[in-house]
């Protein structure tokens, strides 16, 4: 398709989550956008309403969530409006098919997991795009208390590309 949509494996999608992602990439092919992540409890599959967040990131290169200020949510589209975002998740997002051709896709350099969701965040900024949090668009998330694989030899992945993503931007 014209579009690609990433979500983890262990999402669960609400009615009507893909419409409102589509729009803003449909006026323009460079924004590429997220859904607001709900909680799905590992334990007990309860699912749970987030508030509305964006990412953020520490000097550690670590993701992070930050509160939108309610000055953001007050505009004349109110709570619905797209919400400019920093970084994102990384496993739930939509953007353009060539577009994602265009930055190269993801960096084949990065190992397993960690640190490749602000890579392609800085890389969507740095070259022209956009990337937006969608609060009409809702998908739940089972957050994993633990990593629940391993990596080759043991390897921090998560410094290893962590340290990749500094040398690279």
């Amino acid at each position: 398709g014209k579009v690609l949509v990433f979500l983890d494996s262990h999402c669960e999608v609400n009615e009507m989550w893909l419409q409102p992602l589509l729009t803003p990439i449909r006026e323009d092919r460079r924004t590429v956008v997220c859904p607001v992540i709900d909680i799905i409890s590992a334990d007990t599959l309860t699912y749970s309403s987030s508030p509305v967040v964006r990412g953020g990131f520490n000097w550690g290169l670590h993701f992070k969530w930050d509160l939108v200020p309610l000055s953001e949510l007050e505009g004349p589209e109110g709570a619905t409006a797209p919400i400019k975002s920093p970084t994102m998740a990384g496993g739930l997002f939509a953007m353009d098919r060539e577009y994602f051709n265009e930055l190269g896709q993801y960096d084949s350099g990065m190992d397993i997991w960690g640190g490749e969701n602000l890579e392609i965040s800085f890389r969507i900024w740095m070259c022209g795009g956009r990337l937006l949090i969608i609060p009409c668009s809702r998908v739940g998330h089972i957050f994993r208390k633990r990593r629940p694989y391993g990596s080759p030899g043991g390897q921090d992945t998560m410094a290893h590309n962590s340290l990749r993503l500094a040398h690279v931007w």
